[in-house]
């Protein structure tokens, strides 16, 4: 390590080691980004199946008339059915205010020590649950706004109100956190049930197949045999639920998400490779007397390419010590983040040594293979070319042909603005670096921007402020006069609320809904064909009309049921069990909802035979603030309850849009999160340059000073020419945001409503990144430039 190359390699990441630090800063910011996202795909994606498969989550559930111990026994021995167990599942309502009312959905568990299927875990308190008491999932504690040994008034749909012991708490990792949703989970016996005034009888069949656990055909294929097989011994099958196998609820956007913020992660490392192969080519040019030097002593092209071959490896090596162990932390904390948001507990936190591997290979090789054609052009010059060498690029600034217009500037801005234009290849990869990391940084604010638009306009598409879901259907005539007659009710109008599913002659409804009946339900709802409370957005065809009879309107969630569906086409859906056939004259964009099925209220009064009743009612309020809206909901309440009107729930627009920002904020806080990762990367990237043309010019600065040049000139066309580059970068990055923002924009907006977002150009991002360009541009300008500035004509003229 004592021969002359090896002294001069130390030698120069000393003098350059300002130069040095930015490199090892940006790749490690990089790594950094990228062993986060690792980190927690690692953590997360085993610990979401060890979580969700550890409950042993049923491969079906059929929903019977009843069931009973001798049916589950004759299912048990049935081919195909590896286990069985019975279970029912009600949504009631808790009490979380004067009458406030939040939904409560409460499963049924007979033998709560017996469970083999669908389990969850005691957290702390009773085990199982007394008469009279409940178990709680630990994420719905603030849903009913209490807490562990308190009482809560809970209503069923059919019975009085009680209060019941929150005797325990349980962890469900099959559910979404419940503050996502925005009800609770409870858990109760049957003798419970029957306490609090419902039939104790269950009806739910969760099956567990032998054969194909992951395949959903397999698992169709035995679920309606099994079906066929009960309705042959005079059971009623209402309903297949086929969810997703093996996969947990929120599993599929988890994994979109994270592979999102890793290509993120990714376009840093190449912004930060090519800030490394700027740099050395700065270096390179900047030496290149000294490897005219070396070649005339007899050193071959290999060995001076090695020699910064070692360099970049060993500044490589630096970031990754820098950033992997950063990368651990925050991968951890990212996980432990995520996780909250799916409600799973992270058993194992230890990050798989592939993460290190590929973090280490990204680190070494990128850099490395972006900076072998710079190490490879400047170790290949002969000595006569570094003779010959001046320190200023022989290819034209652009003379008057480019800048001869702008003769009229300022001398000291004509000089910034020809030295911007010297190095032109220098120049292009600089502005290419800053602008890519200008343009991923106003993506990450104009999908930010774009999420909280589209949020606006699917609120702006509803124009009622709560929907009130009745527990059956109800005559409204007179319901809708009262209410319409309250104090803050402006507008009452009935629609028609029912579950449904595709039918098919002959065979059992089959749903994609998991247990927490959200997730993949569909439904159709009914309205006066002239509303004026909804209007979505057509995607193809018509809205409904009067007179439509069988004229049907789907929402584009119905695309993940009906890959298929076309304006014009039939499709037949079940509703109370009875096949409809409808035909598809619209469908239309609506954000925030499950898949929905629009028909007219006549239509479906048909269909059911209920002229003159709903389930549900449509409320417009004259109150603004939410207080005043609490107030006229709490009327409403007991305004139904005089009325014996039982309710199922009530949604308001407040808990929705609390309900689909829940969902989406990681990623929200994550394209945040990205966008400064790029920032902090281009801003290097601008240092680096100009540290490195003012390294390049100091003999050419103390020229000037022998002709009456000052230093606050040599300050003034440095500053100058950076914030140039910074302004020329702004400008490049506008339009490439725009096609990467639409892009990102797709991608998630698919992720979470499968529609995209829109486009949309935030004048925040705008102005932001033009400040941190400026601002970046003249911190980076003037710490190098103040140096050359304070150097005497002896030490400029004297510099190699």
């Amino acid at each position: 390590m004592h021969s002359p190359r090896w002294q001069k390699l130390w030698r120069d990441l000393w003098i350059t080691r300002g130069r040095t630090a930015m490199m090892v800063i940006a790749i490690a910011v990089s790594l950094f980004g990228i062993g986060t996202v690792l980190s927690s795909y690692a953590i997360l994606t085993r610990e979401i199946s060890r979580n969700y498969l550890g409950t042993n989550p049923s491969s079906a559930t059929l929903e019977l008339d009843r069931v009973d111990d001798a049916l589950v026994e004759a299912v048990r021995r049935r081919p195909g059915i590896a286990g069985v167990e019975a279970r029912r599942s009600l949504v009631a309502r808790v009490q979380v205010g004067p009458d406030e009312w939040r939904p409560l959905l409460l499963f049924v568990v007979p033998d709560f020590n017996g469970m083999r299927i669908a389990t969850f875990k005691s957290v702390g308190g009773a085990w199982p649950p007394a008469e009279g008491t409940m178990l709680v999932e630990r994420t719905a504690l603030p849903m009913v706004e209490a807490a562990f040994g308190e009482k809560v008034v809970v209503k069923t749909p059919n019975g009085p109100r009680h209060e019941v012991l929150i005797s325990g708490v349980v962890h469900d990792p099959g559910l979404a956190p419940a503050w996502q949703e925005r009800m609770g989970y409870g858990y109760i016996t049957p003798a419970t049930l029957e306490w609090l005034g419902e039939s104790g009888v269950l009806d739910e069949l969760k099956i567990i197949v032998s054969d194909g656990t992951d395949d959903p055909a397999a698992i169709e294929r035995t679920a309606r045999e099994l079906a066929g097989w009960l309705e042959a011994q005079g059971r009623e099958v209402h309903e297949i639920q086929i969810p997703p196998p093996l996969k947990h609820p929120h599993q599929s956007q988890m994994v979109a998400i994270l592979l999102m913020l890793l290509i993120f992660s990714v376009m840093a490392l190449a912004l930060s490779a090519i800030l490394v192969a700027t740099m050395i080519a700065g270096l390179m040019a900047q030496q290149i007397r000294q490897i005219g030097v070396m070649k005339a002593v007899g050193a071959q092209t290999r060995q001076i390419s090695g020699l910064y071959v070692v360099m970049i490896l060993l500044i490589s090596a630096a970031a990754i010590a820098l950033g992997a162990p950063i990368s651990v932390s925050a991968g951890r904390g990212f996980a432990a983040a995520v996780a909250d948001l799916l409600n799973i507990a992270l058993y194992s936190q230890a990050i798989p040594g592939w993460v290190f591997g590929v973090q280490a290979a990204a680190g070494l090789l990128v850099p490395l293979l972006v900076a072998l054609g710079p190490i490879a052009r400047g170790s290949r010059i002969t000595v006569r070319e570094a003779i010959q060498d001046f320190g200023v690029s022989q290819e034209r600034a652009g003379g008057r042909g480019l800048l001869g217009w702008l003769s009229g500037l300022d001398r000291t801005l004509l000089l910034a603005l020809r030295n911007t234009f010297r190095r032109r290849g220098r120049l292009v990869l600089t502005l290419g670096l800053l602008a890519a990391g200008g343009s991923m940084f106003m993506t990450g604010l104009n999908v930010k921007d774009a999420w909280a638009q589209n949020l606006a306009d699917s609120f702006a598409n509803r124009r009622y402020d709560l929907e009130i879901r009745l527990s059956r259907p109800e005559k409204v005539d007179g319901l809708i006069a009262r209410i319409g007659s309250l104090p803050g009710v402006a507008k009452v109008e009935a629609w028609g609320y029912a579950p449904t599913a595709l039918a098919r002659p002959g065979v059992v409804d089959v749903v994609r809904t998991y247990p927490d009946g959200g997730h993949g339900s569909f439904s159709l709802r009914a309205g006066p064909a002239e509303t004026d409370l909804v209007s979505f957005p057509l995607l193809a065809g018509r809205w409904l009309e009067p007179g439509d009879s069988d004229a049907v309107v789907l929402n584009h969630m119905v695309y993940g049921l009906f890959p298929d569906v076309a304006v014009g086409d039939m499709i037949s859906l079940s509703i109370d069990d009875r096949p409809s056939v409808w035909r598809v004259v619209g469908i239309v964009r609506e954000v925030g909802s499950p898949a929905a099925a629009y028909v007219t209220d006549k239509a479906l009064e048909q269909v059911i035979g209920l002229p003159g009743h709903a389930r549900s009612l449509r409320i417009v309020t004259g109150e603004s603030d939410p207080a005043g809206r609490g107030a006229v909901i709490q009327s409403i309440e007991r305004a139904l309850a005089e009325a014996d009107v039982s309710v199922s729930m009530v949604i308001a627009d407040s808990e929705l849009r609390t309900a689909i920002g829940d969902h989406i904020a990681i990623l929200i806080f994550s394209l945040v999160a990205m966008a400064m990762l790029m920032a902090i990367v281009g801003v290097l990237g601008l240092m680096s340059t100009m540290s490195t043309n003012v390294a390049e010019r100091i003999r050419e600065f103390g020229v000037m000073q022998t002709i009456g040049g000052t230093p606050n000139s040599v300050l003034r066309i440095v500053v100058s020419e950076g914030v140039l580059i910074g302004l020329l970068s702004w400008i490049i990055a506008l339009p490439l945001s725009l096609p990467l923002s639409d892009l990102v924009g797709t991608v998630t907006g698919n992720l979470a409503f499968r529609t995209p977002l829109p486009l949309v150009v935030s004048p925040m991002a705008l102005l932001l990144w033009l400040a941190i360009t400026v601002a970046g541009a003249a911190a980076a300008s003037i710490i190098p430039a103040w140096r050359a500035s304070r150097l005497t004509i002896r030490e400029t003229l004297a510099h190699i």
